[in-house]
């Protein structure tokens, strides 16, 4: 049994950790990407809320292309090498009826982590997306594994 330390991760953060970690977070429209590398066993996770970064705003990890940079950043500084990462992408729910539509918040926030991913050749290796209902995800940083509760 490895024992690993347990962290939760707020809308608009992002997180990586080198020894082994067991983050947690709640999604709804929001996304979050979790990049593993097994050569070093090393795994980060972000949580976004909005797709881009607009207007005059605090560039924050709050939007979608800050998140996406920073996670990839953190996991460079640690020691990862792009070829070697995995990724799962998790949330982009539509959580009201009456916001439905094919263009609503949590498939734009989807878009945009999966073409983040393409454009730098990151292997996808789940995603698990969309639908009406939130999502409680646990993530192993140190195996890469995910498990999902819907709520």
């Amino acid at each position: 049994m490895i024992e690993r330390q347990k962290r939760y991760v707020f809308p608009g953060q992002v997180m990586v950790a080198r020894t082994p970690t067991a983050i947690t977070t709640i999604l709804g429209s929001c996304v979050s990407v979790c990049l593993w590398d097994a050569h070093l066993g090393i795994g980060g996770m972000n949580h976004y809320l909005l797709p881009l970064l607009a207007g005059s705003a605090a560039k924050s990890p709050r939007f979608g292309n800050v998140a996406m940079e920073e996670l990839l950043t953190r996991m460079r500084d640690a020691g990862s090498t792009l070829r070697f990462l995995r990724a799962r992408v998790f949330g982009g729910s539509c959580m009201f009826s009456t916001m439905q539509s094919a263009r609503h918040l949590g498939t734009q926030n989807v878009e945009l982590a999966l073409d983040f991913l393409g454009r730098r050749g990151v292997e996808i290796v789940q995603v698990d997306v969309g639908g009406n209902r939130g999502r409680k995800l646990l993530f192993h940083t140190d195996e890469g594994t995910a498990w999902l509760t819907t709520i």
